[in-house]
């Protein structure tokens, strides 16, 4: 299985904020027309600020508001991150995941190999949430502008991440609200998660993201979409989800797939077979 290299952590809490400043540039500038055309005595009415959009690509799952990460589950308050911060979140258990956290440091940062209390988390030259209490970086690399990174655990609520950049809840109402399951049909969803096309498995096609590395430094598939003759026939996954008209079939190494019942017996057989034999030969 492809080794899961540290640099592209460095994309993981990157850029987030300007969609954030800008909903909230529009937002100020529509209350303030309104302010101005009500009459004079009218109290000025509460600005609410809701949580950013889910973006048009969605590598990672996003933060829900303003999220204060733990050291482990249900234990101490080590980092706050802000509304739309990517995460780079592991597998939930009982409502949890661990996920890693990717800053920018400085050179006593680095040499130090710590964050100390109220240090800013910096993605892309931009403040994008502050550590709350001293934090000592697990790993220092030098991402793709040069930059000193470095990357630390914590623990994240499941509830606390934006739903809708969950992928497997984004593909399970995709496919409630388009009716075909053609390649075609799946393009704007496969380009939305910036799915990678894989052919080893002929005559199948598959389109496939990664696992999160916060549970695993080399992590296998997590969503594999799986094609037969240009027609979705089937999901395989690491985590769980729910597809309709699909059946559930239990494969190795943890592995979930979920075939089509309008598919032949033969063809998603010979598909998990093929499945497998891959992720038991796999590093």
């Amino acid at each position: 299985m492809k080794n899961y290299a540290y640099f592209l952590l460095a994309l993981v809490l990157a850029g987030c904020v300007e969609t954030k400043q800008k909903e909230q540039q529009a937002d100020s500038s529509a209350q303030q027309t309104e302010n101005n055309n009500a009459p004079a005595n009218t109290p000025e009415a509460p600005v609410v600020q809701t949580p950013a959009a889910a973006p048009e690509k969605i590598i990672r799952e996003r933060a829900q508001g303003n999220v204060t990460l733990l050291d482990s589950a249900n234990g101490h308050p080590i980092v706050q991150v802000n509304d739309n911060v990517q995460l780079e979140a592991g597998i939930p258990a009982k409502g949890w995941a661990s996920t890693l956290i990717t800053t920018e440091l400085s050179e006593t940062q680095t040499e130090g190999q710590l964050l100390k209390k109220g240090s800013p988390i910096i993605a892309d030259g931009k403040t994008v949430g502050k550590v709350l209490e001293d934090v000592v970086i697990e790993m220092t690399f030098k991402n793709d502008k040069g930059v000193n990174t470095g990357v630390f655990h914590a623990a994240v609520q499941q509830s606390k991440i934006k739903s809708g950049t969950i992928i497997e809840n984004v593909l399970a109402n995709y496919l409630k609200e388009h009716s075909g399951r053609t390649l075609s049909d799946m393009q704007s969803f496969i380009k939305q998660f910036q799915l990678e096309a894989l052919d080893i498995n002929k005559p199948y096609i598959e389109y496939y993201n990664y696992e999160s590395a916060a549970d695993d430094p080399s992590p296998g598939y997590r969503t594999v979409l799986v094609f037969h003759q240009d027609k979705l026939i089937g999901v395989v996954d690491s985590r769980t989800l729910q597809l309709a008209g699909a059946k559930h079939y239990q494969l190795d190494r943890d592995y979930h797939g979920y075939f089509f019942t309008d598919t032949d017996e033969k063809i998603r057989k010979a598909y998990i077979a093929k499945f497998n034999q891959f992720v038991n030969s796999a590093d």
